[in-house]
């Protein structure tokens, strides 16, 4: 309510000039205004939503009055103390709902402290999850009837054609039942595509051959492989660690990508090799044909703002396989390689990573200062987390520039950053560091939960990631 000083235009209690004071009451998150000792100089109506009649009556109290204790005392001490920003944690309010906040320096008399309430903003990301999702429907029920119609159509026709021709002969007769067979089999890895999407399963690995594998999967596919030459360059002993239905869907899903987008007769090649740490390299390379462009940048997208996540309804095979692979601890690739051709790399943990990744702890590094750089508050502080669980100790910035700004007058030893942010992605922030401080070249981590291909020697790790596997790679870095 503006009293009759206010409407003249002189200011009121606290200081502030009316039409100041009326401007905070329009702003929709709770502001505080405290002095340099942090006592509470004036609310905004925002406020006193949240706290009711004691955000007026609060008026000449200690800010941390307003919260509990803990936060309260720790939210003012940095008012006056002088802090201006974001905050890197919350504060909580007695009733145990959290609160972000940001301070700006009035003067040197005082600041501002707006407030905004986590637990509303994590229902509004829901609600906007779920928009998403739902909006992806459309799409995904586009892609499933072209996939499904295609081979229900071939399947009818070949009833039809055997009904109507009961004289055929045996071979004949043979030949159709068997592209019935085969695309009855295609529809059913589709429907098992859409379950795992709509309810992913943990997998349960075991110890399988890879030539064994992949040849299956080859055999499964029949004839939709007969329109280009396929060959298996996998050492005979190759080992891998997966679920085996999981992981036979994978090689049926990328294997039938490949073939689709190239042209008749051209060479579909898969190799694998064993890399650092005993990871597998498996390479899909098809000689004639390319991904479409569309399906890239979908798949492995630049910033948008925060509005992108991969559509399931776009190149659904690859999604599927991409999660699969994610979910044993791997990553996986899609690229065009410029020449005419394409390929997917798969990246699967080898023994040393999957006994870490389930039991072992890596603990011998501790004590490092790490930068971590996402723009994702919960990620961050997850991250967070995790290193700190490590022994180390983690700075939290949101993006890529606040990440250099940190640099140019604090020390790290070790910069962890994700591929998409707002404005510089992380990658070139990496390119920057490793120019202005060549010390940290081998000590940057980037990270991403897209199908990004990093530079050459760049350690990587694909989200999602558990912390043993963050230990792994720190000692790695060493």
């Amino acid at each position: 309510m503006v009293d009759e000083q206010d409407s003249r235009g002189g200011d009121d209690a606290s200081g502030l000039r009316a039409p100041v004071r009326r401007l905070f009451d329009h702003v929709r998150d709770p502001v505080l205004g405290v002095d340099g000792n942090g006592i509470i100089q004036f609310v905004n109506d925002a406020a006193v939503l949240i706290w009711g009649v004691f955000a007026e009556k609060g008026v000449g109290e200690p800010l941390s009055a307003f919260f509990d204790r803990e936060t309260g005392d720790a939210l003012q001490s940095l008012c006056v103390q002088g802090f201006e920003g974001v905050g890197e944690s919350s504060v909580c309010l007695p009733d145990g709902r959290a609160l972000s906040f940001s301070v700006s320096r009035q003067d040197d008399s005082g600041s501002f402290v707006v407030l905004r309430d986590l637990s509303r903003r994590g229902q509004l990301e829901e609600e906007l999850r779920y928009a998403r999702r739902m909006a992806s429907v459309g799409r995904l029920a586009a892609e499933i009837v072209h996939e499904i119609n295609n081979p229900l159509a071939v399947i009818q026709g070949r009833l039809e054609m055997l009904r109507a021709m009961p004289e055929m002969s045996p071979e004949t007769r043979e030949r159709h039942l068997g592209i019935v067979d085969e695309h009855s089999k295609r529809v059913a890895r589709i429907v098992q595509n859409l379950q795992i999407f709509a309810r992913p399963r943990v997998p349960e690995p075991e110890p399988l051959l890879l030539s064994e594998s992949i040849s299956s999967s080859v055999t499964a596919l029949g004839r939709r492989l007969e329109r280009v030459r396929v060959s298996l360059d996998i050492p005979p002993k190759t080992k891998l660690y997966a679920d085996p239905a999981m992981c036979s869907l994978v090689w049926e899903n990328l294997l039938a990508s490949a073939s689709n987008i190239m042209s008749a007769g051209a060479a579909l090649s898969v190799s694998a090799t064993h890399e650092r740490n005993d990871s597998l390299r498996v390479l899909i390379a098809c000689e004639l044909g390319e991904w479409p462009a569309d399906l890239l940048d979908e798949l492995r997208s630049p910033y948008s703002g925060g509005s992108f996540r991969v559509d399931p309804g776009r190149g659904l095979a690859l999604a599927i396989s991409w999660g699969i692979i994610q979910e044993h601890g791997g990553t996986m690739t899609a690229q065009n390689n410029g020449a005419g051709g394409a390929s997917v790399e798969v990246m699967l943990p080898g023994e040393r990573d999957r006994a870490l990744g389930s039991s072992e702890n890596v603990r011998t590094v501790t004590g490092w200062d790490i930068l971590v750089v996402d723009d994702d508050v919960v990620m961050a502080e997850t991250v967070g987390w995790m290193i700190s669980t490590l022994g180390h100790r983690a700075t939290i910035v949101h993006s890529a520039e606040d990440g250099l700004e940190r640099l140019d007058h604090e020390a790290f030893h070790v910069i962890f950053t994700d591929q998409r942010l707002p404005g510089m992605d992380g990658e070139t922030m990496l390119d920057k560091i490793h120019n202005e401080w060549p010390e940290l070249r081998s000590r940057t981590v980037l990270t991403s939960g897209l199908l990004h291909r990093p530079k050459e020697g760049q350690a990587f790790i694909q989200k999602p990631f558990s912390t043993n596997q963050l230990a792994t790679l720190f000692e790695d870095l060493k």
